[in-house]
């Protein structure tokens, strides 16, 4: 029952998070990435990494509708960029 709440603070912050850097309403944020994260958890077979790619993937939808006023670069980008610094942005 813990982990329960455990995940749902986590989830919570997750969604807070991506609000405020997005500038999206939190509401907005919540369902996308409650989308997000079902849709990923179909057929996972590992969980404890879905919130780094359910994270990733709203940003990325949220950059791609346009919503957002600054959004960080995702992994691939920073990547790309950093020229194998290691650097992972979330």
């Amino acid at each position: 029952m813990s982990s329960v709440i455990e995940n749902h603070s986590d989830e919570q912050r997750i969604v807070d998070s991506l609000a405020s850097e997005c500038r999206v309403p939190v509401s907005e944020i919540a369902t996308l990435y409650a989308k997000e994260r079902a849709r990923l958890e179909q057929g996972a077979h590992l969980t404890e990494y879905l919130p780094i790619f359910a994270t990733r993937n709203v940003r990325d939808i949220i950059r791609m509708r346009g919503l957002n006023k600054t959004v960080t670069p995702t992994f691939e980008a920073a990547a790309g960029h950093a020229h194998g610094s290691g650097a992972i942005v979330l």
